[in-house]
């Protein structure tokens, strides 16, 4: 069992392993956050200054009007266009008030920085004056509206309600957001079961906004120590345990507990177990998966457990699983080696190896978590943050520095953009086609130089016609996709200023259908590493994403995070999306919708997608997308397909004081909660 130094956990920036039981924790400070709750854009508009005219004052407002709908406001726009004036309190004060020491001044002292980024002597005038002027308006509203003003202090957005409930149920607790993120991802692994699970593994980005700090924790599957490529070159359905690769899920969980955690681990996990324990309902997504699969070579232990009778079950039936809530009793009890080091981990040895595989208890013992800082770039005044190699986080920054250059704005009609768009995410594909783990090939470097580069960037913008559609090709060499993979997100912005977003997965659908006599479902993570022959297809594969023991395939597990680039206060979101490669698609575009086009986030992931698809040089959409702009893009000589579903988004964002998590409106079960405190 590994204890790590103090040097190893402090060296994440360089990806460092950490190990399962490492024992350093990270205090967090109060719940409360940096920006002051009785600031300026808790109250309604003050008059504008007497400088600005009738005209231009209701021109403004419409303009924030516009921009500030339904649920995603936007505070930095009202707080730019209020104004503290200082009001003579009586009709003496009018006839004595002396204003010889007053000198003009053209300097807005809101406009530099919000109030959070003031100096003492500042924020103790702004204050006073701000509770005297809210006081006076909140007895105004009260007296003539009745309503309390609202302040939005946290946000939970997941695949499922269930466990979106149970992760806002953690922040309820004054739980972290690292708490409320692992408890509603182990929630995921036991309701979504074909979507993630503790037999697989998965991404973490932490971003604390108080220390302007972030963190991502990668805890994805690795290769076995005993495989070697001519393992993977025959029949695999005859040998499905050659399919899993080593487990992170619980060990990274467990490795952001001890960093972030403030719930104790038992507590945390034992939230999970009782979801197993007391059940729950078969959610749409699990019945449809279940139903693709009925009809497949799958284990006899499969079956029993998902489809009994050989039906899949309807949407809405009540089910438990005690088996797994039994397990997760046990790694709450015991801590992370029940699992890496115990008789769990040699069940699942000897199941695989039954299945044909070549995993060992030897290398349970052996997996560590990686700690890292994010690949991370400007763009539109913000700073976008995504998971570095073997993840495709850099190739999401290529495709906005490229689109930077495009001059996206508000004016700017949607549809116009939609050929650069798809261009930007041809030359990104093609890029992120050529990852792998940097740790085994060092070479990787030089290629992750170029994707997060400006100029770079500035280069392949210029190979761009804005008349018509060219190959991958064309821009840049592209190496063979897994297609087919599905994951499970989570996002969480808590009361505590952290910023949290989840990717777990077992590859494909249900992994490798190896289920243990306990009842965890195990991977198909091996997958996503590259070997000759592997599709029929005449893309060559991907040299850098060769199978090696201990290696962490190529990933399109992509949680990402945005910032403002100076200071504290402005926009935050957090984003993940499902679909292996698909995923970069449709986070590059709503993060467009956002920052360049200044969409609300529940507009931005209603919006139609695009998707290209790099062997076949074609473009697909989903059904949200607008006939007439298909057209378009057909006039521009893309081969367009539509189809019902490319990905699922979703999001939190957070402007200043006010969170929101918004779920995507094309999944049926997924589920968005917002925390509020009321002020009188």
């Amino acid at each position: 069992m590994y204890t790590p130094t103090a040097d190893a956990v402090a060296g994440y920036s360089t990806g460092t392993m950490v190990d399962k039981d490492a024992s350093q924790e990270t205090t967090l400070g109060s719940a409360y956050s940096p920006v002051d709750y009785m600031s300026i854009t808790s109250f309604p508009r003050l008059p504008e200054d007497d400088v600005l005219s009738a005209e231009n004052t209701l021109k403004s407002r419409k303009d924030d009007d516009n921009f500030l709908s339904e649920q995603d406001t936007d505070p930095d726009l009202f707080l730019k266009s209020a104004r503290l004036q200082r009001l003579p309190s009586s009709a003496s004060d009018l006839a004595s008030h002396d204003i010889s020491p007053l000198r003009e001044t053209h300097r807005d002292p809101l406009a530099d920085d919000c109030s959070c980024q003031r100096d003492g002597l500042t924020v103790i005038i702004t204050a006073c004056l701000t509770f005297a002027t809210g006081v006076t308006v909140a007895l105004i509203m009260q007296i003539y509206f009745g309503d309390p003003q609202i302040f939005n202090q946290g946000a939970v957005v997941t695949d499922v309600a269930h466990c979106t409930s149970l992760g806002f149920e953690v922040l309820g607790k004054q739980g972290s957001s690292v708490d409320a993120a692992i408890v509603a991802a182990l929630c995921l692994g036991i309701i979504h079961p074909h979507s993630s699970g503790i037999g697989g593994g998965g991404v973490m980005l932490v971003h604390d906004i108080r220390k302007n700090e972030s963190r991502v924790i990668d805890f994805r599957e690795t290769a076995p120590a005993a495989i070697h490529e001519e393992m993977l070159q025959f029949s695999l359905e005859q040998k499905p345990g050659l399919l899993v690769g080593v487990p992170g899920m619980v060990s990274g969980l467990h490795q952001a507990h001890q960093l972030y955690g403030r719930m104790p681990w038992k507590e945390v996990v034992t939230m999970a177990a009782d979801v197993a324990r007391n059940g729950f309902n078969v959610t749409h997504d699990l019945a449809d998966a279940l139903n693709k699969v009925k009809d497949q070579n799958v284990s006899e232990a499969f079956r029993e457990l998902f489809l009994p009778d050989g039906q899949a079950p309807l949407s809405g039936l009540f089910t438990h699983r005690l088996d797994l809530a039994a397990i997760l009793d046990r790694i709450a009890a015991n801590g992370v080696s029940e699992f890496y080091s115990g008789n769990l981990s040699q069940e699942m040895a000897s199941v695989v190896q039954a299945s044909g595989g070549v995993l060992t208890d030897e290398d349970f013992s052996n997996y560590s978590t990686v700690l890292q800082e994010p690949v991370q770039s400007l763009y539109q005044g913000h700073q976008v943050m995504a998971a570095p190699p073997p993840h495709a986080g850099a190739a999401l920054i290529t495709a906005l520095n490229i689109l930077e250059g495009f001059n996206i704005t508000s004016q700017v009609q949607r549809n116009s953009t939609f050929h650069s768009i798809a261009e930007s995410l041809k030359i990104a594909l093609a890029l992120a086609s050529g990852l792998g783990d940097p740790m085994y090939d060092p070479s990787l470097s030089e290629a992750l130089t170029q994707m997060l580069s400006k100029s770079q960037a500035a280069s392949y913008r210029q190979m761009i016609n804005d008349s018509h559609a060219s190959p991958a090709g064309y821009y840049a060499s592209a190496y063979a996709l897994e297609e087919g993979a599905v994951a499970s997100q989570v996002m969480v912005m808590g009361p505590d200023d952290f910023i949290v977003s989840v990717m777990s997965s077992l590859n494909r659908p249900f992994g490798s259908r190896i289920v243990t006599p306990s009842g965890i479902l195990l991977n198909s993570q091996m997958l996503d590493f590259s070997w000759p022959n592997k599709t029929q297809a005449p893309t060559p594969p991907n040299p850098h994403n060769s199978v090696q023991p201990g290696k962490r395939p190529l990933s399109f597990l992509m949680p990402t995070a945005v910032r403002p680039s100076l200071g504290l206060c402005g926009t935050y979101v957090a984003l993940g999306s499902s679909n292996s490669d698909r995923a970069l698609s449709g986070i590059t575009q709503v993060l467009v919708n956002v920052l360049s086009s200044r969409k609300n986030l529940s507009d931005s992931l209603t919006y139609g997608r695009l998707h290209p698809v790099l062997q076949t040089n074609t473009l697909l959409v989903d059904s949200e997308f607008l006939e007439e702009d298909v057209e378009m893009l057909l006039q521009k000589g893309h081969e367009v397909h539509r189809i019902d579903i490319l990905s699922l988004v979703e999001g939190t964002r957070r402007t200043n004081d006010l969170i929101i998590g918004v779920k995507d409106p094309r999944s049926a079960d997924a589920s968005a909660l917002t925390m509020s405190m009321s002020v009188p």
